[in-house]
């Protein structure tokens, strides 16, 4: 008996787009739903095949709005990352140069 549903996959590679896929990954859990579900209902959004259910966030504001918070809180969290790490660099170069001057 076959299949109502032919199953097509589809490969995406994301090489250095990981803050992208954890973008995604986190508005498919915030909708309820699966990644894949996710992205197949976006994309059918975006090419005006089917428009997405009200509730959804992209629906709602577009990508963007759904994106954007992840991005913000990932941008600010690697920030803060490099803030500590240059304050760490500083404080080893001052203990470093007051030892050469004493």
């Amino acid at each position: 008996m076959a299949s109502d549903r032919e199953r097509i996959q589809l490969n995406l590679r994301m090489d250095g787009q990981k803050d992208l896929l954890e973008a995604i990954k986190s508005a498919a859990e915030t909708e309820g739903t699966s990644v894949n579900a996710w992205v197949v209902g976006t994309l059918k959004a975006a090419l005006g095949l089917e428009t997405k259910k009200a509730a959804s966030p992209v629906a709602d504001g577009g990508l963007e709005a759904a994106i954007v918070p992840v991005l913000d809180k990932l941008l600010a969290d690697r920030l803060a990352d490099i803030k500590a790490s240059q304050a760490s660099a500083i404080e080893q170069l001052r203990q470093e140069l007051g030892e050469v001057a004493a």
